[in-house]
């Protein structure tokens, strides 16, 4: 192993080699061993080491989207996105919404899909939802997507990550 490449082909041999054996004792000392580079991306590399905690959260959500896609989404949504995170947090405390639903959504992909509705739709629940009752139509809409029934939606193929 000479090169970075070299070694970027290597870990993904030794990676495929351990889940199709899907041996559990395989699976545990990789585990242990990713720890340990954990324990030292935490030490030496804390904000790289923050972001690779953050992607790893995926596993408990059905819909998850970390902070930093979370506001890569927003960034380009067009028509721009109607509520930045510290306005629709307060708004969503005001009206007692709660922020996630373990194991459905994590806030940020409640957060992206609640400003993907009003920016796709605003024009039209405008007509037929009055002003005071449009966040609160939104929320239950994107509830109800994220929440979807018989699980064909899915926020990350959805925004392509």
């Amino acid at each position: 192993m000479n090169t970075i490449q070299d070694m970027k082909e290597h870990y993904t041999s030794l990676y495929d080699y351990m889940a199709d054996s899907q041996d559990p004792k395989n699976m545990m000392f990789f585990g242990r061993v990713m720890s340990e580079m954990m324990d030292i991306m935490i030490q030496k590399m804390p904000d790289v080491a923050e972001e690779m905690i953050q992607k790893l959260e995926a596993v408990r959500w059905k819909n998850y989207l970390t902070p930093k896609e979370a506001d890569g989404i927003i960034d380009h949504m067009e028509p721009s996105a109607p509520w930045k995170r510290d306005l629709w947090k307060a708004t969503m405390e005001q009206h007692g919404f709660d922020l996630e639903h373990e194991p459905a959504y994590n806030r940020c992909a409640l957060y992206v899909e609640m400003n993907k509705i009003m920016s796709d739709q605003s024009e039209t629940i405008a007509k037929y939802i009055d002003k005071d009752n449009i966040f609160k139509f939104v929320y239950e809409m994107a509830v109800n997507n994220l929440t979807d029934k018989d699980g064909v939606y899915n926020i990350r193929s959805y925004f392509g990550l």
